[in-house]
């Protein structure tokens, strides 16, 4: 795809994003297939269902890959669609659609609303899952092996008893702090956006499966947010911070209001932004900060999802790229290379077992000299983080899976915001319970609901 190309799709997804941001639309009048796919990859497949204009597309060369940025060391995403690319023979482009979950969603869902053809592979947050296969933005997906995968993950990919997602990236909270200094500041993400929303949940621990249970503790962890057990004093700068934001806070030692930050909580593709670093790293070389997993958490993560507008020839490629995107080198690489979670069982195994690589090992790349400012990952390293990631994501929870996610979570975050900020009483949080009932099956909430 030419970069006008892309530019132009990335542009007309972004003007549909604006209506349809909070619209919900409703499902295709979807048309039977012509006929059945043949030849899928062993251990995904097609699961046969009809799909909305399969095959009316206007026929191109070659594989789209929506995605979010690929912030990883080397943009390690995008060399292994590069790599599957040269070998099949098969032209695939990997277009990074928004670095911003919320509008990556309004874009994509836009897209396929309008009928797009623009992109065959979604890579999608779990939470939106449920959204995009109810609203027939995807097609189901048959794994031959689903054993492979990481249970929480593979259980964020289904909707209705159906997979809909095939596991990409394993993301589980994990926390930060410095060696050798005390607990002066913690730098959480609670700005207004889904990370917000998650660190929210978080404190405020009101998860209960795919319900939400308002409390006084949660409206008390919510109000208390900077004397949180186990993560005090958070600060107040973290009402405006982002993933990146808190993290250049935490590297920086200061916010940007100069108080310090000893400690953060962020997820796994942190370490290595932070551990390649070397203001990050003591004389000797070790790192000046350790990683732990925390008692519960969200689970974040991402899925590869197949475009319910492609043909049977097109999806067939799709589903030989998402198995390459989920074989085990591959994830090792991504993993050691790039920092994103694996969600197969198999990697966690190899390093579990003192014999996962790093990096250079991996792809045989000469080894960083004592005068290079580049730092490179070492095997302990990898090792301990990839133990965390497996305690972490074994321990959180999901979202609740809903085709109004969205609504649900600008509604739980505004209520969540106000009582942080000392403007919702306890009465008034409790209270929108109903509201954010209604917000998860899709009626009209009262803006704001508290």
């Amino acid at each position: 795809m030419s970069r006008t190309r892309m530019t132009i799709a990335a542009l007309v997804a972004g003007l549909l994003a604006g209506w349809v941001w909070f619209y919900q639309p409703l499902p295709f009048q979807r048309e039977p297939l012509a006929g059945a796919v043949t030849g899928a990859p062993t251990q995904v497949s097609a699961a046969p269902v009809p799909a909305p204009n399969a095959g009316a597309c206007t026929p191109r060369a070659g594989l789209t890959v929506a995605t979010g940025d690929d912030i990883s060391r080397g943009s390690h995403r995008r060399d292994v669609i590069a790599d599957w690319s040269a070998d099949r023979k098969i032209s695939a482009t990997m277009l990074e659609v928004s670095g911003s979950t919320d509008v990556r969603r309004a874009q994509l869902a836009a897209a396929a609303q309008a009928g797009s053809c623009e992109y065959d592979i979604l890579v999608l947050d779990v939470a939106h899952v449920a959204e995009f296969a109810e609203f027939g933005y995807i097609k189901p997906i048959d794994l031959a092996d689903d054993s492979r995968f990481l249970p929480g993950p593979l259980e964020a990919g289904r909707y209705d008893g159906r997979q809909y997602g095939v596991p990409f990236a394993a993301d589980a909270p994990l926390e930060f702090a410095r060696k050798d200094v005390d607990t002066t500041g913690w730098a959480l993400q609670l700005d207004d956006a889904e990370a917000g929303t998650i660190n929210m949940l978080e404190l405020a621990d009101v998860l209960d499966g795919d319900r939400v249970a308002l409390d006084s503790a949660g409206w008390q962890a919510l109000r208390d947010y900077q004397r949180t057990a186990g993560r005090e004093p958070v600060l107040a700068e973290s009402l405006s911070y982002d993933e990146d934001s808190s993290l250049k806070a935490f590297r920086d030692g200061r916010t940007h209001l100069g108080n310090q930050v000893t400690h953060m909580r962020n997820w796994p593709i942190a370490f290595h932004r932070l551990a390649a670093d070397p203001l990050m790293r003591r004389q000797d070389g070790t790192l000046a900060f350790q990683i732990r997993a925390p008692r519960r958490g969200v689970l974040g993560g991402s899925v590869l999802a197949v475009s319910a507008h492609v043909g049977p020839e097109r999806e067939r490629q799709a589903l030989q790229l998402i198995e390459d995107l989920t074989r085990h080198d591959v994830q090792l690489r991504l993993f050691a290379c790039g920092g994103y979670a694996p969600v197969l069982s198999s990697v966690y195994a190899v390093y579990a077992a003192g014999h996962g690589p790093d990096c250079a090992a991996l792809l045989q790349l000469p080894r960083p000299t004592a005068a290079s400012e580049v730092v490179e990952i070492g095997p302990a390293e990898l090792k301990d983080l990839a133990a965390q990631i497996k305690t972490s994501v074994d321990r959180s929870v999901m979202r609740p899976r809903t085709a109004y996610y969205s609504q649900f979570s600008q509604a739980f975050r505004s209520c969540a915001t106000g009582v942080m900020n000392r403007r919702v009483s306890e009465q008034v949080f409790l209270d929108a319970a109903d509201s954010l009932t209604q917000a998860l099956s899709g009626r009209t909430v009262k803006d704001p609901p508290c």
